[in-house]
């Protein structure tokens, strides 16, 4: 697998889709636009560019920062954890 891209489930990328299109931030909707066609091919792992990755964990922890309900932080929290290490452990 080339350097520059990490290997992500597709069914999980569309539900980090679906929560960043529900963000109120510009970078949520933006890294949501961004990642929607990884989201396309479900059931399959899709490789998906580190810049990418890195773009939607920071636009999940600003989200993260802006959130008050529980139930959508601990989501958020999972989703950028999940992120940060399937980019650092390949």
């Amino acid at each position: 697998m080339d350097d520059f891209m990490v290997k992500i489930p597709a069914d999980w990328l569309s539900r980090v889709f679906l929560s960043l299109r529900r963000g109120t931030s510009e970078d949520a909707q933006a890294s949501a636009a961004e990642l929607q066609p990884f989201t396309e091919k479900p059931g399959q792992r899709v490789p998906v560019p580190r810049s990418t990755v890195l773009r939607t964990e920071l636009a999940l922890q600003g989200e993260l920062r802006l959130v008050a309900e529980d139930a959508r932080r601990k989501e958020l929290s999972e989703q950028a954890r999940y992120l940060v290490n399937t980019r650092l452990n390949p």
